[in-house]
């Protein structure tokens, strides 16, 4: 096995820039690995390299069409590593703990737990993830396009939508589509990473919930749908131009501009930067702007320990009080407090509400009037 503290599975079992099936290889090889040949499963439990107990991962194989991956883990520190395309329909289950998707210089993407993305890879597609410090719980379930096209062919004229999604993607695309956890699906997600079972009593556990919860994506898909919610798919010059609109949020928080004012200047519609931005960072343009804003004015009130005033202004507000009330809101505490409460005796003992505070989060209805 190869030793990789910084990366994920694919790094720890078979390198940098590896692709899931060679790990997968991998896993297969190694001494402890359980296979049950007559019927296509194989699988193990691998331990997450490092200095301390940081959890596992436990993989297995489906008749090399559905890979599943289990991540049990409480990361000393942030791990990462590249994605490679390999043409699989990805459903990804994040239960507990921060991640983050690296698009290069086209934009990131942050992944809130707990949801559901649903996601397929272009060809031509790269990107890397990253698990950032402490604990990280997550179902990875990767079916190959040849088992998946036989399964929404068998569903028949009710997923034809969900086919004509995939079938849309170009080489330079990636698809995704977020939704929340129906109940069944999060029961069954906390199954397996609950597994009682060992050896191949475990692998024909994780085959049994990997129908049941393939089956409960393709019913949540299905109602979103139904519902008119549309998915996403962003090509590389999608991509740049969010990431364009980001850095233009960022580079001047004086002014709060609007999203149509947002979507001229970089050149796209409204509708696909508000789309595209709440795919990329996880939150709607509002929320990351306000985030932002308060983050700056926070640090202009402590390290540079400008007047109350003068940062409502340097924050886009035209009035002392609205800035108050705004960050109260977002912080738990007044703005004149924020000096005394960022000194070493009282920030140990404030940072909970203080972080607590700012992890609400704010009502997404106000982003879609702006």
């Amino acid at each position: 096995m190869t030793d990789s503290h910084a990366g994920l599975f694919r790094n720890a079992l078979a390198g940098r820039q590896a692709r899931l099936t060679e790990a997968f290889y991998q896993l297969r090889v190694q001494p402890d690995c359980v296979s049950v040949p007559e019927f296509g499963l194989y699988g193990g439990t691998v331990t997450v390299p490092g200095g301390a107990e940081e959890g596992v991962w436990k993989m297995a194989s489906i008749r090399d069409e559905i890979y599943l991956v289990v991540s049990d883990c409480n990361y000393a520190h942030s791990r990462s590593e590249k994605i490679l395309p390999e043409g699989f329909v990805e459903f990804h289950f994040s239960i507990a703990g921060p991640a983050s998707v690296d698009f290069s210089d086209t934009g990131h993407l942050h992944v809130n737990a707990p949801n559901l993305l649903v996601c397929s890879q272009g060809a031509d597609v790269q990107y890397q993830v990253t698990c950032g410090p402490g604990p990280w719980q997550s179902v990875g379930m990767y079916v190959t396009r040849r088992y998946f096209d036989r399964l929404v062919h068998a569903l028949g004229g009710e997923a034809d939508k969900i086919r004509a999604e995939l079938a849309s993607i170009d080489r330079d695309q990636i698809y995704n589509r977020q939704m929340p956890f129906s109940v069944d699906a999060l029961q069954i997600a906390e199954q397996l990473l609950a597994s009682p079972y060992k050896g191949a009593r475990q692998l024909f556990y994780l085959e049994g919930k990997c129908n049941e919860i393939l089956c409960a994506c393709i019913e949540m898909w299905l109602a979103h749908l139904r519902d008119d919610s549309p998915g996403e798919t962003l090509s590389a010059r999608d991509l740049r131009l969010i990431e364009q609109a980001q850095r233009m949020i960022v580079a001047d928080l004086r002014v709060a501009p609007t999203i149509p004012e947002l979507a001229r200047a970089v050149g796209t519609n409204a509708s696909k930067l508000k789309r595209g931005f709440k795919f990329l960072y996880g939150m709607t343009i509002f929320e990351y702007g306000h985030r932002c804003r308060m983050n700056h004015a926070l640090r202009l009130l402590v390290d540079e320990r400008l007047p109350v005033g003068q940062v409502a202004l340097a924050t886009s507000y035209q009035h002392q009080t609205s800035f108050t009330a705004a960050f109260r809101d977002y912080f738990g505490f007044a703005p004149k407090d924020a000096r005394r409460l960022a000194s070493p005796s009282t920030q140990q003992r404030d940072a909970p509400e203080a972080a607590r505070a700012r992890s609400e989060t704010h009502n997404t209805d106000t982003a879609d009037k702006r």
